[in-house]
């Protein structure tokens, strides 16, 4: 063979090697975080990537990122259209719908049918770990275990003598909220009031303070899925908020147009003394905000008698594969490792979530006393707690209960008529 052909030959060669070892599958993931942005867990999910993607330089991981309180619904029409990602995060009101419309694949025999038998004992939080089972195939497994929480400033209770332990009823709470109510300038302006929570019928996430009353005073759903918002105690949650707006002054009426994102912004500035959020911005908030995150606390939730501890929520976020997936192998090797306990580690330390493995929690750098909040959110769990029924489409259950503090103040409708309403609305998504 000529010298010049010899040489195009392993030119040829040389390239094609070349070619086949930067060849990458691309997996798209949506999820609300953006790794692009510098938010504890934001920052642990791009490190996941980056060591993922070094370990597995033939997978190209990316990352779409989505409004949460869009993303199940834009998932499921993607679905519908042959057109979803390879990987989804669902949150806890929308696994109902996931595995209704049978988008996800089984990571059961994805994932966990090729550990060792009992290394899922790990993820010792079991109602989580457990959600997403029907049968034997499991449509998702648990990124990080999260919960609704009362934040409070430290500083506030102290200067209005009120011992944060003492608040143990609704009742409590709002009395509370009304001598945290400040004009700080005299002016005859409110400047921080007691108490918030989102009222808005967007982006709310499953951040209320409605469910853990519905849930702690009687059963807002039944085994077959049909909501029970208007007893009594449903009734008198709606008449709750409304009274915190127009009858003690302690939430600004604005606060009905308010999402989760409006509340933690107002928080951290000083605009509230106590407020509804979720349990994961409590680093974030410590770390920005303006009255000095040392004066951070949670409180327990009340319930409506002192005799009980108010109930603690069961939430989070878990990945999922799509089931029509052309990637689903390379996708569940990434979703595996975001639950490995260097990821796990990061979403503790880092993200600031509570660990879904028990051999991280044990480790010694979890017992320093920053992460001290965390153990108070197991204690919460420990004693009382409840996860939203998963066989129901609960998707936006909580925006129902807002419309109707809306529909009392500014419809005119009484409290009871308004939960009817959102009982209609709920059993038209089942």
């Amino acid at each position: 063979m000529p010298v010049l052909s010899v040489l195009r030959a392993v030119a040829l060669v040389a390239a094609f090697a070349a070619s086949s070892a930067y060849a990458q599958t691309v997996v798209t993931m949506w999820t609300f975080l953006d790794p692009a942005k510098t938010s504890g867990r934001e920052v642990a999910l791009k490190s996941m990537i980056d060591t993922f993607e070094k370990a597995n330089p033939t997978i190209k991981i990316k990352v779409e990122p989505q409004v949460f309180s869009e993303l199940m619904a834009k998932f499921l029409a993607a679905h519908n259209t042959g057109a979803a990602p390879d990987i989804i995060w669902v949150n806890t009101e929308n696994m109902g719908a996931l595995m209704k419309a049978g988008a996800a694949a089984d990571l059961n025999e994805l994932i966990a049918s090729k550990w060792g038998s009992g290394a899922d004992a790990d993820f010792f939080v079991r109602a989580g770990w457990d959600a997403s089972v029907e049968g034997k195939k499991r449509a998702a497994v648990p990124l990080f275990h999260a919960t609704t929480s009362l934040f409070y400033r430290k500083d506030l209770l102290k200067a209005a003598g009120i011992d944060p332990a003492s608040i143990k009823t609704w009742d409590q709470l709002a009395e509370a909220a009304k001598k945290l109510t400040l004009d700080t300038d005299k002016d005859g302006r409110i400047d921080v009031y007691g108490f918030g929570t989102p009222l808005s019928t967007e982006r709310t996430g499953g951040t209320t303070a409605f469910t853990v009353m519905l849930v702690g005073g009687g059963k807002p759903w039944t085994a077959s899925c049909k909501a029970n918002y208007a007893d009594d105690v449903g009734v008198r949650a709606v008449q709750w908020h409304v009274d915190m707006i127009g009858k003690h002054n302690a939430m600004p009426k604005e606060i009905i147009a308010n999402h989760v994102d409006d509340v933690a912004d107002q928080f951290t500035a000083g605009r509230y003394a106590i407020a509804v959020m979720p349990f994961a911005r409590y680093s974030q908030v410590a770390s920005q905000a303006k009255w000095g995150g040392d004066n951070l606390g949670i409180l327990p939730w009340p319930n409506w008698t002192a005799d009980k501890p108010g109930p603690q929520q069961v939430q989070g976020w878990w990945a999922a594969v799509w089931a029509k997936s052309k990637r689903a192998p390379e996708a569940a090797k990434f979703v595996e490792w975001m639950i490995n306990q260097d990821s796990v580690r990061a979403w503790a330390v880092t993200g600031g979530q509570v660990p879904t493995r028990m051999s991280v929690w044990k480790e010694p750098a979890m017992r320093q006393p920053k992460f001290d909040y965390m153990q108070a959110v197991i204690d919460g769990w420990s004693k009382s707690s409840f996860l939203v029924p998963l066989e129901c489409n609960t998707a936006r259950f909580d925006a129902d209960w807002n419309q109707a503090v809306q529909r009392v103040i500014v419809g005119g409708k009484t409290a009871k008529e308004a939960m009817q309403e959102a009982e209609k609305t709920f059993a038209s998504r089942q």
